[in-house]
């Protein structure tokens, strides 16, 4: 081959690099490589190329036969070490940036490698350094000033990850993805209203940043401020509406609104645009009660469950469609196999350890003493407005707020995050772990932590007597919850164990719920719930109320107006008729709860009975 042809088939393999052409690319380079062996360039460019195809391991080799001829060639290294961090071999990404910065101690992608490196082993106080250090020599690089951030957190270090961000954003407005992990790290740390007004901030920088708008509309669906995440949805689905996932964010708000013809009008088109995309049927599914196996859509969905590039996650939700279709029409043995194998794609992808909720549980029950509540007892808050409904999800918890909310006097904030925000806060200040740092709290702790708590109210309902936080999961905290509000009547959702189960089962819940993928799993996690209530109930006495669900939905007026009277509300028949003033509801039963009080989801775990074999054992577990 002589210089010239070379030349040109040299260009060619660049071009087509650049063109994410990879395959053309390696073709050419090979040919080049066959000329010039020792040429490090070449090498290198060919890791590019095999790593756009994804033979990472191929292109490691090439990055390491550049390097050894050419040791001094800074790139070479730092794409190695890049390519060994996407691999997770942390240690030998290390030993590779270490070996970069021999050749260029300055280099700031070097110095950010090793930051990223040393993360990766574990040793986040020298990442921390290393980052640092990074952004003296490449100063406002936004990656640099994320990472930063996140080692931070990963330290428990919220405040100095939130100040990280903050600052970046004040100094760089224009920096797009500043904004976006600020408000991603409020989120995370469930200070979803914090999250939401970053976003409208970042939207006087990015009025036009559509990926912006989405982040705050899911924001607002998050704080129930439903018209407005409408709006913005809907302007997303018309400024994307090929983007399915925003089409179906649209539509479930709307149901959520009770507009139930346009959001199934959304939904139904979607199956037919991409039939592929799961989430839309099993939403159809969900509102709407089937009478046949031989329906249309069950027909539909079997047909695209045997198509091969239907994704996992999206096959998915097409099982829990066809379950819950199938559980309709009365056919449990087909119903029961499509949510067994549902749960099993949605299980796959998840980490749960029942050890170690159980551990946890533990933990609460030896902090929350008797002693402990007797130092604390009439310091906190004397309010008595907060209204917190407890329990396992899916027993009944929505279904009483609704009922209660029919009530005058009543009012919901929704599901709020606060009282466990309120927790890590705390835990933050005393820099001890939760459970245990609540030994030493003071009494002007807990005064500024529940104003901070009715504030939160205070944003959702002003001038209600009651304002109802039905977030299931903060029976974890009612012992701190006691003590900020130590007034305050709490109310229990109880129902059968094996229906509460069951229901979990047939579920797809969004992120944290991962222990509902799996019976014996449920069961576990179940017993630590019950540990945990009956614990609660010896510490709280007659403050404890206990409603169950199936005595709620056969005698709603025996079982209201004695809660009603614990909390100090008087009796309205609005309470029996919650259906005629059922507003918005954005949780899984949103369907369910704008139907009058029924006995029709008692004892369903009898047409499952012979599959319950894992989830009996575990209930029945020591």
């Amino acid at each position: 081959m002589d210089n010239a042809h070379l030349k040109k088939t040299w260009q060619k393999g660049i071009k087509a690099l650049e063109q994410q052409d990879f395959a053309r690319a390696i073709a050419s380079l090979k040919k080049v490589e066959k000329v010039m062996p020792e040429d490090p360039d070449v090498h290198f460019a060919l890791a590019d190329a095999l790593f756009g195809q994804g033979k990472i391991d191929l292109a490691i080799r090439h990055c390491r036969i550049g390097i050894d001829t050419a040791p001094e060639a800074i790139v070479g290294w730092i794409r190695m070490g890049r390519l060994l961090l996407m691999t997770g071999k942390g240690r030998q990404a290390l030993e590779t940036f270490n070996r970069a910065r021999e050749v260029s101690p300055e280099h700031p992608h070097v110095v950010a490698g090793m930051a990223e490196s040393k993360a990766m082993v574990g040793d986040l106080e020298g990442a921390e350094a290393a980052f640092t250090d990074a952004l003296v020599l490449a100063p406002g690089e936004p990656d640099l000033i994320v990472s930063l951030a996140r080692v931070q957190d990963a330290r428990g270090n919220m405040e100095a990850a939130e100040e990280t961000l903050r600052a970046a954003c004040a100094e760089s407005p224009g920096q797009l993805v500043l904004w976006q992990s600020l408000g991603r790290a409020l989120e995370a740390w469930d200070r979803v209203e914090d999250a939401s007004e970053v976003c409208r901030q970042a939207q006087a920088h990015h009025p036009r940043s559509l990926e912006l708008k989405a982040q705050r509309a899911g924001l607002l669906y998050d704080l129930r401020d439903l018209e407005t995440a409408q709006e913005l949805y809907t302007e997303l689905a018309n400024a994307y509406p090929g983007d399915m996932r925003i089409q179906n964010d649209l539509a479930q708000v709307l149901a959520s609104l009770g507009r139930d013809a346009e959001s199934h009008d959304i939904f139904r088109e979607l199956t037919k645009r991409e039939p592929l995309f799961g989430q839309p049927w099993l939403n159809i599914a969900r509102a709407r009660r089937y009478e046949i196996p031989e329906d249309r859509d069950l027909q539909k969905i079997r047909s695209v469950l045997k198509r091969r590039q239907l994704q996992p996650s999206q096959a998915a939700y097409l099982h829990f469609a066809l379950g819950k279709a199938l559980d309709d029409c009365g056919v449990y043995e087909d119903a029961f196999a499509h949510y067994r194998q549902g749960n099993a794609l949605r299980r796959a992808d998840l980490q749960f350890d029942s050890s170690a909720v159980s551990d946890h549980i533990s933990r609460i029950i030896d902090a929350f003493t008797p002693d402990l509540m007797s130092l604390f007892e009439g310091k906190g808050n004397s309010s008595t407005r907060p209204l917190m409904i407890v329990g396992m999800p899916r027993s009944g918890t929505t279904l009483l707020e609704q009922v209660l909310c029919a009530h005058p006097e009543v009012e919901t904030a929704g599901e709020l995050r606060s009282l466990a925000q309120a927790a890590r806060a705390y835990t933050r200040q005393r820099n001890d772990p939760w459970p245990e740092c609540i030994e030493n709290a003071l009494p002007e702790d807990l005064s500024v932590l529940s104003e901070v708590y009715l504030g939160a109210l205070h944003t959702r309902s002003e001038n209600a007597a009651k304002v109802v936080d039905k977030m299931p999961q903060n029976f974890l905290h009612l012992g701190f919850a006691s003590l900020l509000f130590p007034k305050a009547v709490f109310v229990h959702c109880v129902r059968d164990p094996l229906d509460t189960c069951l229901s979990n089962f047939f579920q797809v819940f969004p992120p944290g719920f991962d222990f509902a993928y799996d019976l014996s799993e449920i069961g576990h996690y179940y017993r630590s719930y019950e540990r945990l209530m009956s614990h609660w109930q010896t510490l709280l006495g007659a403050r404890l109320v206990t409603v169950r669900y199936e005595e709620l939905v056969s005698d709603p007026e025996g079982v209201l107006k004695p809660l009603l009277q614990s909390l100090g509300v008087a009796w309205n028949d609005a309470c029996l008729s919650h259906q005629d003033s059922v507003d918005r509801v954005d949780t899984l039963s949103l369907y369910q709860v704008r139907k009058p009080l029924n006995t029709g989801s008692t004892e369903r775990w009898r047409n499952y009975e012979k599959h319950l074999a894992p989830l009996r054992t575990a209930l029945t577990a020591e």
